[in-house]
């Protein structure tokens, strides 16, 4: 019998494309990952998010950050509250010039691990400059997985500093984070 997550991670991610090429998401400054081998990634469900308000939830899983192996990590170790997260090894493939899940059937997919959308912390605050800063269309910015990222990677003092002010206005900080 067949994992019930994995079979629909293959339905939900067969032939998604990564963002732009496939560089980790970890980095200040990308850093391409080597796509002969299964890429470390992250995929999200998300369920519910107490500041953004739109119009249709995506259904299903979708990607949101992959890893290099620099960032490989075996548990998803900042949960977020309204997020199911899983870590997965999913086989890759390139195809005019985009890298995509080659995974068509559940038994290509390894899970690493796995966080309910009801473990961990309420997500970080947001605000419309950070929502300008990002890639448009990006859920999971305010995953604590993806705040880490943005505090420990180096970018520019102004930024740095206005993520830190939403960490501390936010209504639930994780450990870590204190």
């Amino acid at each position: 019998m067949t994992d019930p997550i994995r079979q629909e991670l293959a339905e939900d991610l067969h032939a998604v494309g990564f963002k732009a090429g496939l560089s980790c998401d970890y980095h200040h400054r990308p850093k391409e990952i080597n796509i002969e081998e299964p890429v470390l990634a992250e995929a999200i469900t998300l369920v519910d998010h107490p500041q953004l308000q739109l119009e249709e939830w995506p259904e299903g899983w979708i990607l949101d950050a992959a890893r290099c192996s620099d960032h490989s990590v075996e548990e998803i170790a900042e949960p977020t509250k309204g997020f199911h997260e899983v870590l997965i090894i999913v086989p890759v493939t390139e195809s005019h010039n985009v890298v995509s899940v080659d995974a068509s059937t559940a038994d290509e997919i390894h899970v690493v691990a796995v966080s309910s959308a009801t473990e961990g912390c309420h997500p970080m605050l947001l605000d419309q400059q950070l929502m300008d800063a990002a890639e448009p269309g990006d859920l999971g910015l305010s995953r604590w997985n993806r705040v880490q990222a943005i505090v420990s990677g180096g970018p520019a003092e102004p930024f740095r500093e206005h993520v830190e002010s939403l960490i501390e206005r936010s209504y639930e900080i994780p450990p870590s984070f204190e």
